[in-house]
């Protein structure tokens, strides 16, 4: 039960009142913040979360970016400690029910995805290089 509530105050603190994300999306959100953080409050900007069909299969899936969190340790603040000095860890899930999987981890900055059923994931990687990601049936390649 504390657990619960504990991870409640940390949501409600971690993302802005606008954004309205499924159960599992909110889930992972919270999670996230909390390693990138250490443990101290954080939160992410709405634009580091993406929550939308990127496998054609009609259900939401997500992108989590490092890029957009800020973590607050008593006055000062710092980025994700998943972040490098040219890019951050970024995370992509598939919808498989209910839940949202795991599915690629990889660096990246700049977060975009394109339109379409199966839509590309757009980045800079290191040096500042595009690199793209579409979901070929199995995996993002």
């Amino acid at each position: 039960m504390l657990r619960s509530i504990l991870l409640a105050t940390i949501l409600a603190a971690a993302i802005a009142p606008a954004a309205a994300y499924s159960n599992a999306a909110n889930y992972l959100i919270a999670e996230l913040i909390a390693s990138a953080c250490e443990g101290n409050v954080g939160e992410i900007d709405p634009g580091s979360v993406i929550e939308r069909d990127l496998t054609g299969d009609g259900k939401a899936d997500l992108i989590l970016s490092h890029e957009g969190i800020n973590c607050s340790a008593g006055a000062s603040t710092s980025r994700s400690s998943f972040c490098g000095a040219q890019i951050c860890a970024v995370d992509i899930y598939v919808r498989r029910g209910a839940l949202l999987e795991l599915k690629t981890e990889m660096l990246g900055a700049g977060i975009s995805v394109g339109e379409g059923q199966v839509p590309e994931i757009r980045m800079h990687a290191h040096g500042g290089e595009a690199a793209t990601l579409k979901w070929d049936g199995r995996e993002f390649r």
